[in-house]
């Protein structure tokens, strides 16, 4: 009897672990997926009317260089787009950083890609544009922006064309970034200058801080359109760089409930597939509930990532 229960128990904590296992996949390849099918559709929607359009043969490149031939100078006023829209592009060459940038900084954005704080300016526009990223899950565009060095170029491509930022150094002689805390809203004020700022969590896996790096236009910025007179823009303020703090990348408490639910359920249909595998055959039983037993761990997984704090 105690043989049983102790073998019981060892092949719970097997099933576990290989549980747990396939969670830290899902965050670091699983989310990547998701991430790449939403940059392509996001950059199938910055594509000129004439141009291909299908999200699943669009050259983001050539998409980047045509954009790029558009004279800023004599660009229209650029209207923020809507959340959840694409705003422009943004390379790192030394990076090797090449993403779609998207409206918004709350965690349903930036699981399409690095998102821009509405509460500041569009990138090539006058005044701090600043831009949020993940680290380590859903394509971990900003995860190596540690790497960057004063001098070093960050380019952002919009409907205006083509504006290229040089990193400037930070607070640390020699380096290019510097850690604050997730509340600090100074990092998105007015410089007097025209930049861009550049957020990540910090450190990698964790949401304790968040890293900062700030890069300076070369050339003048494009038009802005210009708010009523009535309606004056704002500073940002602690409640809209807040949007990327721990309101909107704390996690979904909500989430909680379903994530159980279907762990639960993928626990259920596997000991359902078990004792088949016992009164019928093991084969065919485990051929039949394996794709159900997956299927409800994904779906475990994706509630239990908006559990979870955006890393």
């Amino acid at each position: 009897m105690f043989a049983r229960v102790i073998g019981a128990v060892g092949r719970l904590m097997v099933a576990l672990g290989l549980f747990l296992l396939g969670f830290v996949g899902y965050q670091l390849w699983g989310t990547g997926l998701q991430e790449s099918q939403a940059q392509d559709s996001l950059a199938a929607q910055l594509a000129p009317p004439g141009t291909d359009t299908d999200p699943s043969t669009v050259d983001t490149e050539a998409l980047v260089e045509q954009l790029a031939t558009t004279d800023p100078s004599l660009a229209p006023p650029l209207p923020a787009p809507p959340v959840g829209q694409p705003v422009g592009f943004i390379e790192i060459p030394r990076i090797e950083l090449l993403r779609v940038v998207v409206e918004g900084v709350s965690k349903a954005e930036l699981k399409q890609g690095p998102g821009h704080y509405p509460s500041t300016p569009l990138p090539g526009q006058a005044g701090n544009s600043g831009i949020a990223g993940h680290r380590t899950t859903y394509g971990a565009p900003f995860n190596r922006i540690d790497e960057l060095v004063p001098g070093d170029e960050v380019v952002l491509t919009t409907p205006q064309g083509r504006f290229v930022y040089r990193v400037t150094p930070g607070p640390v002689p020699g380096q290019a970034w510097y850690t604050v805390d997730p509340s600090d809203v100074s990092v998105l004020r007015d410089f007097g200058d025209n930049r861009v700022t550049l957020t990540a969590c910090h450190p990698k896996y964790s949401a304790a801080q968040r890293i900062i790096v700030h890069a300076v236009l070369d050339t003048p910025p494009a038009a802005a359109v210009a708010a009523p007179a009535t309606e004056p823009q704002p500073e940002p303020t602690q409640s809209s760089v807040g949007e990327a703090s721990e309101a909107d990348l704390g996690g979904d408490q909500a989430a909680l409930a379903p994530a159980i639910g279907w762990g639960v359920a993928a626990l259920l249909l596997a000991a359902t597939a078990w004792v088949l595998g016992q009164l019928w055959r093991p084969l065919p039983a485990y051929l039949l509930f394996t794709p159900l037993v997956l299927g409800t761990v994904w779906m475990c997984y994706t509630y239990l990532d908006r559990y979870l704090p955006s890393l």
